[in-house]
C-alpha cells in the first residue's frame, strides 16, 4: 500500500493572471500548503494555479483540464463572483471540493451544490447589512443605487435597494450598467444621477468604473454621500480629494487582519514575508482558512481520492484558523459573517467597526 508520504495531491487556486505571486491569497494559500507539506500529516501537496483569464472560454477550458487530472483534489477560488459562476458546475460534476475566500454572488450557494464553501460572506448578507448602514448609521434618506450588472454587481444592487426600501428610504435611482457605461461612456448616467438628488450614491461598481464615476460627479458638484461595496476594497478610490463633502464609505466582506486577535499570529507572519503585499492585504486570511479547511480534510481523508477529500469537508463542525473558529451553514456559507464599514480619507482607509454592531 502506498504510504502519504509518496502522495502527490495537487489544489487548484482559480485567479485571472499568471502573475500569481502578487495575488495576497494566492500567498496566503502558500503558506498554508507549505506548513501543510513540513508537518507530514496526509499526501504532499502541490499548489497550482489555474488561470482565467477574465474569460469564460478560458476559464472553463482550464478548470476542465485541471479537473480531468486523477491527482487534483481540490479548488480554491476564483477570486471574484463571474469567474465562480462560469466555472463552479465543472468543479461540482468532477466533485472536487471547493473553497472561496472573495467570490460571493448569493447564486453560488443557491445552485443546490453541495461541494463549495466560502470564508467571504454572501452578499445576500453584505447588501442588506450595507442598507442598514446607509439608512440607519448614515442617515441617508433619498438614495441612487448604481450598478455595474455584473454577477457580482448586479445581485448585491438589488438587495442593497430591496432592504433600503424595507427601511424607509427613497430608491430615487437604481441604475444598472447599459453598453455605454460598460464602454465608460457615463454622459447619461452622470447626468441621470445628477438629475435624481439622492443624499447617497451606492456603488456596486469594481473599483476602476467607479472611479471613473466618483471624479464625474463631484466635478459637477455632487454633494451626497458615497458609499461602496467592497470591490472597492484594495483603493479608497470613491475619494475625491478637496471635493467631497464627506468622506466615502465602503464595506469589507471579511475581517481586518491588522485587528482581529485570533489573526495576530498569522498577521505577523505574513508581514515579515510580504511587507510589500500590506498596502491592500484584504481577505489574506480567508484565503489561508479556505487553504487550510481543504488541507485539514486532506490529511483526515489520508489519500488522493477526492471523493473522501469532499467527505471529510462536508463533515467538518469547524475549522481553527486565523479568523478564528469558523463553520458553515448546509449551503457552504460562512456562519456569523463579518462586515466591516471603513471611511476612507486622504489615500487611507479608517476601520469604524462592524455594520451589525455600528447599527
Amino acid at each position: 500500500m502506498t504510504s502519504s508520504e509518496t502522495l502527490v495531491a495537487k489544489i487548484g487556486f482559480q485567479l485571472p493572471d499568471p502573475d500569481v505571486h502578487n495575488v495576497t491569497g494566492f500567498l496566503a494559500a502558500e503558506m498554508a500548503v507549505e506548513t501543510y507539506n513540513v508537518s507530514g500529516k496526509g499526501p504532499r501537496v502541490e499548489l497550482v494555479p489555474v488561470i482565467d483569464g477574465r474569460n469564460r472560454e478560458t476559464a472553463r477550458a482550464a478548470a476542465a483540464a485541471f479537473a480531468a487530472d486523477p491527482t487534483s483534489v481540490a479548488m480554491l477560488g476564483p477570486i471574484n463572483s463571474d469567474m465562480a459562476l462560469m466555472t463552479q458546475d465543472i468543479y461540482a460534476e468532477a466533485g472536487l471540493a471547493q473553497a472561496s475566500s472573495e467570490a460571493s454572488s448569493p447564486t453560488l450557494t443557491a445552485r443546490g451544490y453541495n461541494h463549495f464553501f466560502r470564508t467571504v460572506a454572501s452578499d445576500e448578507v453584505q447588501g442588506r447589512q450595507l442598507a442598514q448602514a446607509a439608512v440607519k448609521y448614515l442617515g441617508a434618506k433619498r438614495i441612487s443605487v448604481l450598478s455595474d450588472g455584473s454577477g457580482w454587481g448586479r445581485p448585491i444592487a438589488s438587495i442593497f435597494a430591496t432592504e433600503a426600501r424595507d427601511l424607509g428610504a427613497d430608491v430615487v435611482q437604481e441604475h444598472y450598467f447599459s453598453p455605454a457605461e460598460t464602454a465608460l461612456n457615463f454622459d447619461d448616467l452622470v447626468a441621470a444621477t445628477m438629475a435624481a438628488g439622492a443624499d447617497l450614491v451606492y456603488f456596486a461598481v469594481y473599483w476602476n468604473k467607479a472611479h471613473i464615476l466618483a471624479h464625474r460627479l463631484r466635478d459637477l458638484g455632487c454633494k451626497a454621500q458615497f458609499l461602496g461595496s467592497d470591490a472597492l476594497k484594495p483603493y479608497a478610490f470613491l475619494e475625491v480629494p478637496s471635493l467631497d463633502p464627506v468622506p466615502p464609505h465602503h464595506s469589507l466582506a471579511g475581517i481586518d487582519m491588522r485587528l482581529k486577535p485570533e489573526a495576530r499570529s498569522f498577521f505577523e507572519t505574513f508581514a515579515l514575508r510580504y511587507p510589500m503585499m500590506l498596502v491592500a492585504p484584504q481577505y489574506a486570511a480567508e484565503a489561508y482558512d479556505c487553504a487550510g479547511f481543504l488541507l485539514a480534510a486532506l490529511s483526515r481523508a489520508g489519500t488522493v481520492d477526492r471523493a473522501k477529500v469532499l467527505a471529510e469537508c462536508q463533515a467538518a463542525r469547524g475549522h481553527a484558523g486565523a479568523l478564528g473558529t469558523i463553520s458553515f451553514d448546509e449551503n457552504g456559507d460562512l456562519i456569523d459573517a463579518e462586515i466591516g464599514l471603513y471611511t476612507c480619507k486622504d489615500g487611507i482607509r479608517h476601520y469604524l467597526g462592524a455594520i451589525r454592531d455600528l447599527i
